[in-house]
């Protein structure tokens, strides 16, 4: 269980664990150096019951991190990844493994799903749609399926196999590392779940935006967006989950032409899911494309060479999923600052002068447009 200053939620999220039906369950809390009295409630849970241990990280290593610890710990058959406010039916675990034993070919089994507010009102039940039952014994079909289908949380915090687990690559720092995650899974086993909502979700999920921003790597270190050593795949979080899949696929324990048939379809895929949503993304990144090639032209070499990189990782995923937004001209534009910038840190290093950059290297590559 991942937690992290949860007072309020985390004992009943302990006690869903604790009272499962299922006989022989290990608890172990990953505390992400709470600063509430979270710890408090932990260590009183730890000395009542012998199963339950506490992993406190000495930092805030922020939530994917302590996915991925959550995952890699313990050496159990079977591992199941939980949050900290969420709550699970008493038998989630039995009904899971229970279709996991039956399975040997099953990585991962998940529940239906439900909201529910503070006052434990049901306000939303997940559709049937949301479930993933990626059986087909083709890999490639799996994971198309996962990508057709995965939509909500409850069909993540699913009983994984442990085997099937060690196969995955390490999570990315990616707006939609839990799709990505997912659709890895799939090539190393099949996805089922069991109908009845025994997830229990409080409050539902966040707005998108806000999950892509706290999904980059410094996001989940502290580092403000604004800094100019920051991401900024947190501006198109749609295109950059569709684009994740092409950069796990690409190092999937799969035979190379496997992995490009892979590759090819997440296009086709996330444009037939997302078209709108990513067109929104591209346009809202063409405006705010010239601001961000001010502050390359204007900062320090390593600043502006650490921006270009950032700047043209967004820009490749756009490319790759909107090829008719053509982001050609933009990518050339980094290109020739990128460039620039080389010069002149060279310039520096041997002692010459160096013109200082001005923001006008912008006209060259609209020029070429």
């Amino acid at each position: 269980m991942m937690v992290y200053n949860c007072v309020d939620t985390v004992g009943a999220a302990i006690e869903s664990v604790l009272t499962q039906t299922w006989p022989d369950v290990a608890l172990t809390l990953f505390d992400n150096a709470s600063t509430d009295g979270t710890m408090h409630v932990l260590e009183g849970y730890a000395a009542r019951y012998p199963s339950i241990h506490i992993h406190r990280n000495r930092c805030n290593a922020g939530p994917i991190a302590n996915i991925q610890r959550a995952l890699w710990f313990g050496d159990a058959d079977y591992v199941m990844p939980k949050t900290s406010d969420d709550v699970i039916a008493p038998d989630y675990i039995e009904r899971l493994i229970s279709v996991l034993m039956a399975h040997p070919s099953c990585a991962m089994c998940h529940a239906g799903g439900l909201v529910f507010t503070a006052t434990n009102q049901v306000i939303h039940v997940y559709p049937p749609e949301h479930r993933l039952d990626a059986t087909d014994p083709d890999p490639v079909e799996r994971a198309r399926h996962v990508m057709q289908r995965y939509t909500s949380a409850p069909s993540f915090w699913g009983v994984y196999r442990r085997a099937a687990v060690d196969r995955l690559s390490t999570i990315r720092y990616r707006p939609g590392f839990d799709h990505a995650v997912a659709a890895e899974l799939a090539l190393y086993g099949e996805l089922r779940h069991v109908p009845e909502p025994l997830y229990w979700r409080r409050g539902g999920g966040k707005p998108v935006m806000l999950l892509g921003r706290g999904a980059t790597e410094q996001g989940n270190r502290g580092v403000p967006l604004d800094d100019v050593l920051s991401e900024q795949r947190w501006r198109t979080p749609m295109i950059t989950t569709a684009y994740a899949h092409m950069e796990v696929f690409a190092a999937a324990r799969l035979p190379v032409h496997q992995r490009i048939a892979l590759m090819r379809s997440v296009p086709e895929i996330f444009r037939a899911r997302w078209l709108v949503f990513m067109q929104r993304e591209a346009a809202d990144l063409r405006v705010v494309f010239p601001d961000l090639l001010d502050r390359m032209a204007t900062a320090e070499p390593v600043e502006a060479m650490w921006l270009a990189r950032s700047v043209t990782d967004v820009l490749l995923g756009a490319q790759a999923m909107l090829p008719e937004a053509d982001f050609a001209a933009d990518l050339l534009a980094i290109a020739a600052l990128s460039g620039e910038v080389s010069r002149q840190a060279g310039s520096r290093l041997h002692g010459d002068e160096a013109p200082h950059l001005v923001p006008a290297c912008r006209s060259a590559p609209a020029q070429i447009a």
